[in-house]
């Protein structure tokens, strides 16, 4: 099988990291080289860009691409690594917010601002990752980096503090920061039960493949060139 150099927009499935996505993909299509263009946590589905063959040397061209997510965010409890991976750390019982509440103070954290990522990230300290060193029990500190988020909106209130909101962001945004930082205001705690990227720059979920589709060889690639149209 041949496979061109060209960008390929995949439906990451949740459950599965960033690394053994692409590992999959390069398989599936014959690919002599493949890399991801942002990685995208375990526990998150949707759009994960993939670079075949000479489009990974694309990568610098995603570093600043803004990002689009869906998250359902859980207010009241937290876990070790703010999703549904980890062990429950804290819970308020007595936790009570409404959309109201929440859409006020979503407000409040649009704009430029230091954002601290989760201690279970793949971060680097001293050329190892942050949640390996969280995981081995050893103390991990990570430096704030600034980020923009651009517009927060609740979509869905599903009651007992469950809500799905949109996020528009910058890259390297944390999805799980910014639930565990909307809570701090709040007083409370929480942490998210999914991410969905629906978006990475003009490359949007609605065009991407689930692995499944590219078993079946129902897909379609961007050429190098129609990307650089794109952008």
């Amino acid at each position: 099988m041949f496979v061109e150099d060209a960008i390929l927009v995949l439906n990451k499935p949740s459950g599965m990291s960033s690394f053994l996505a692409v590992k999959l993909v390069k398989k599936i299509l014959g690919a002599k080289k493949a890399g991801h263009m942002g990685t995208l946590d375990p526990l998150a589905n949707g759009v994960l860009v993939i670079g075949l063959n000479k489009a990974t040397k694309l990568f610098d061209k995603f570093l600043n691409q803004k990002k689009e997510y869906v998250s359902k965010f859980k207010f009241g409890i937290q876990t070790d690594t703010l999703d549904l991976d980890g062990k429950i750390e804290f819970e308020d019982k007595n936790c009570l917010i409404t959309k109201q509440m929440l859409e006020q103070k979503l407000r409040e954290f649009i704009g430029k601002q230091k954002q601290y990522p989760p201690i279970y990230s793949a971060k680097k300290i001293n050329g190892k990752r942050a949640c390996d060193l969280a995981r081995k029990g050893e103390c991990v500190m990570l430096e704030p980096k600034e980020i923009e988020i651009y517009d927060l909106s609740v979509i869905n209130d599903y009651g007992e503090n469950l809500f799905e909101v949109k996020i528009n962001c910058s890259s390297g945004t944390y999805v799980r920061s910014i639930v565990r930082d909307v809570a701090k205001e709040f007083g409370t705690y929480g942490m998210v039960y999914s991410i969905t990227r629906t978006k990475c720059g003009v490359l949007c979920i609605e065009n991407s493949y689930t692995l499944e589709q590219l078993r079946n060889g129902e897909y379609k690639t961007l050429s190098m060139s129609e990307f650089l149209q794109e952008e």
